[in-house]
């Protein structure tokens, strides 16, 4: 029984290549129609593969889970942070029960000495239990051992990275062995990392570290593997029991505080994944109208052919057979056409590259998607579910056939009777509603990007420089650091084309953040548990100035807030509505909950800047003096922002040489224009506002040829009736409604269920929208007027064509 229903299967395939071979032009575009839309697919599936589940090079990573310090606040906001020493300590200590191993890891820039300028690179400090939690092993040399890790740096020993073996070693093995001078350290190389491998924090070093649990001077991340069989409620309730502890043994900690649990994935990933799955879901329609019009070229081939339909029925041949050939037929078109999605999809991979996260591309070797039998499987089955979709239209309307009708010939079997008239409108609605869904879902993405592109970011980009600087041990010192930095700045400032300079802990379009959880005099008398999630800054004299952003009232930080001298904070317009809504917040009092943290008097209200990380939201922020917490964590890394009078870029020498004359060991790095840096923040809503855009117009390209294909066959069938139409007396322009009507009864019924797909996948795409309503209806009212533009266009020509008929050479032709 099976042999023979593949032996039948075989034979219609066969029958149906032959078919395709007699009219090449129909079938090219058939099947250039579906590799379109099929590649198109494939190529967002293969990112999407790549993304979700592409192996991590960790080992077992299923067990590996990213901790977190974390305090809620009253309004049920969480605030995430990086895990303190003592806190990592206790975890070790009172969670052995959940985890066999963590490791802590914290990145700092040190200055690597050579042959020519020192350099300034990125390295990893690495805590005990590296290779036993993360499971990576050195291509070259060894691990660390957890001895030298409980020694910290003056073990003396260095793992390096496998782009700096290449550069600075040449690749060669003697490598290991060789030392080098980190930061007035001379270390040893003892194993060389695998390729493209930088993780975390995109080091080139990764260093032994000794935990110290007094030391709140700097903070880890924190990865633990989880033993065999553990579930996430024993984790949780594992975490549940340090936080307890933790609150008993610091009374200081506000009672929402706790600890973050994520997977490794979840936690890399950070949602980052979600607008490459919503760009996949607008694509998908893409595919649904490609389908949809070769179902269009299929049914009027179909009704093309129902005489010989009509004969093989007559013949004997079973209606199941007539549909399976058809069915055969979409197959091969279909089989064509995943042969040229695949080649469209491997074309389209490294444009979907700006898609990958940074950590994925940047740090774990992931750049590039690729095919494997996930992308292969998927472009099969898209192949074959559209060549089932655009088949089923043919088949229904072979079912549907009069045999005895068919053979005779006349006008009206001619014409595909209701059956193939109901096809052809239905798939003209069909195509319109797809189309619609589209090009809302494109509007969208486009105007997300326009107004990314184009929002107030509370301070001028143009002519800004931003540079870090990391100063080194030996100003470990909070007075020493403070003296430092006022140096630098200075100096800066005096340099040939500066404007004005000065200096800040977080680049607004850098993606990272420092915050604090803060309590304001009100909030504190009224409910003293009470307390609020904020960004932190530490920033020196004319930062706001430099940056461009307004102070609204009040002051700024100024040259007099120094270290000893009265607590002072400038706050963000948004955070002093907050917290003082209606009333004037200068001369108002805040604190952050830490223990010992002291009242900071609010002296200004600036203006709300938007942060990279949520763009578009200006978030709630805190500006305190550096020389007044030059001692804090934040404190040990900073970034010169630099106003030009020219171009930013070409400041950077003169900022080096001001810089050196400061301290000739000091290696400012990482220079960037901020209005060059802006446009790379959003890089990835350009991709996507690009894709979209392509896209969008392609879909209604196709709903167009489709309405227009449909149209013409439409006047076509009716030629006999319009004919005797004119013969009687009407005249052209009564023709040329009675073709519009129908068809634009069609787009609007098409339209209509359109717009209620469009607001289903509005709400599925929000997450790839910043200050865009997913229900626009700006942008649904403007793809509704292209479409019917398109559908009115596509429509005339056919419906002019028939108002020209001559009713003699129409009716010779029916008899």
């Amino acid at each position: 029984m099976l042999d023979r229903m593949l032996s039948t299967f075989f034979q219609d395939l066969r029958f149906a290549v032959r078919l395709l071979r007699r009219s090449p032009r129909d079938t090219a575009i058939a099947a250039a129609i579906l590799g379109l839309g099929i590649g198109a697919n494939t190529a967002m599936f293969s990112a999407i593969n790549h993304v979700l589940w592409r192996p991590f090079p960790f080992r077992d990573e299923a067990r590996l889970i990213r901790l977190r310090e974390m305090v809620t606040a009253t309004d049920g906001s969480a605030h995430p942070f990086n895990m303190s020493s003592a806190a990592i300590v206790a975890v070790r200590e009172s969670a052995r029960d959940v985890f066999e191993d963590l490791v802590a890891m914290s990145g700092q820039s040190m200055t690597l000495a050579g042959a020519d300028a020192p350099e300034r690179v990125s390295v990893a400090l690495q805590t005990e239990g590296f290779d036993r939690t993360l499971g990576v092993a050195p291509l070259l040399g060894r691990p660390l051992t957890d001895d030298e890790s409980r020694r910290g740096l003056d073990a003396g020993v260095a793992l390096v990275g496998h782009a700096m073996w290449e550069t600075r070693f040449a690749r060669s093995p003697a490598a290991i062995g060789s030392r080098v001078r980190l930061d007035d350290r001379v270390f040893t190389i003892v194993g060389v990392m695998p390729p493209q491998y930088a993780f975390p924090y995109d080091a080139q070093y990764w260093l032994p570290w000794r935990l110290d649990p007094a030391d709140r001077s700097r903070d880890f991340a924190v990865w633990a593997r989880t033993r065999p069989g553990v579930s996430a409620p024993q984790i949780a309730d594992a975490m549940a029991r340090v936080a307890a502890l933790a609150r008993r043994m610091r009374p200081d900690l506000p009672p929402g505080y706790g600890f973050e649990v994520r997977g490794i994935r979840e936690n890399l990933l950070g949602g980052q994944e979600r607008p490459l799955v919503a760009v996949a879901e607008i694509v998908g329609f893409m595919l649904l109208i490609a389908s949809v019009n070769v179902a269009t070229l299929l049914v009027a081939r179909a009704i093309a052919r129902r005489g010989e339909f009509a004969v093989r029925a007559a013949l004997g041949q079973s209606r199941a057979r007539l549909c399976g050939q058809l069915i055969a037929e979409s197959l091969a078109l279909a089989a064509i056409g995943c042969s040229a999605g695949l080649l469209l999809a491997a074309w389209l991979g490294p444009l979907t590259a700006s898609f990958i996260p940074q950590v994925l591309s940047g740090q774990l070797g992931l750049a590039s998607p690729h095919t494997d039998w996930r992308v292969a499987a998927f472009a099969v089955a898209v192949s074959a579910a559209s060549a089932v979709a655009a088949g089923v239209a043919p088949a229904i309307s072979v079912l549907r056939t009069d045999a005895p009708a068919a053979l005779g010939d006349n006008a009206r079997t001619m014409s595909g009777g209701p059956t193939g008239r109901a096809l052809l409108a239905g798939l003209v609605v069909a195509e319109t509603g797809l189309t619609l869904v589209l090009l809302t879902g494109a509007g969208l993405v486009v105007r997300n990007f326009v107004r990314l592109q184009t929002q107030p970011l509370g301070f001028e980009a143009r002519g800004l420089l931003a540079i870090e600087l990391t100063p080194p041990p030996a100003y470990a010192d909070s007075a020493a650091r403070a003296s430092l930095l006022h140096g630098v700045v200075d100096e800066i400032s005096a340099a040939p084309g500066v404007v004005r300079a000065a200096a800040t802990t977080v680049n607004p379009l850098g993606g990272g953040t420092w915050g604090a959880t803060i309590v304001s005099d009100d909030l504190a008398a009224r409910e003293p548990a009470a307390y609020v999630n904020v960004n932190h800054r530490l920033i020196t004299p004319g930062l706001l100035e430099t940056m461009g952003t307004p102070v609204l009232r009040g002051r700024a930080i100024s040259v007099d807030d120094r270290a000893g001298t009265q607590p002072v904070v400038v706050v963000s317009d948004r955070l002093a509505r907050r917290l003082w809504p209606g009333r004037e917040a200068v001369g108002r009092r805040l604190r952050m909950t830490r223990a010992g943290s002291p009242w900071l008097t609010v002296v200004g209200v600036a203006g709300d800047v938007s942060d990279s990380h949520d763009p578009g939201v200006p978030n709630e922020t805190i500006y305190v003096p550096f020389d007044q917490h030059a001692d804090s964590a934040a404190a040990a890394h900073v970034y010169l922002m630099i106003r030009s009078g020219g171009q930013p870029l070409a400041l950077v020498a003169d900022v080096r040489r001001a810089v050196g004359r400061v301290d000739r060991t000091l290696a400012p790095y990482a220079p960037v224009a901020m209005d060059a840096y802006l446009t790379e923040s959003i890089g990835r809503e350009r991709t996507s506002a690009a894709f979209m855009t392509a896209f969008g117009l392609f879909g209604l390209l196709l709903a167009a040829l489709g309405v227009y294909g449909v149209m013409a066959l439409t006047v076509a069938q009716r030629r006999v009736e319009f004919g005797i139409r004119l013969a009687l007396g009407a005249r052209p322009s009564d023709i040329v409604p009675l073709v519009l009507r129908r068809t634009l009864a069609q787009l609007a019924a098409g339209l209509g269920l359109g717009a209620v797909a469009a607001a289903v996948l509005g709400r599925a795409i929000s997450g790839l929208l910043t200050g865009v309503d997913a229900l626009d209806p700006a942008t649904l009212a403007a793809a509704a007027a292209a479409m019917l533009a398109a559908g009115v266009a596509a429509c005339l020509l056919p419906a002019l064509a028939a108002g020209r008929l001559d009713p003699v050479e129409a009716l010779k032709r029916a008899s």
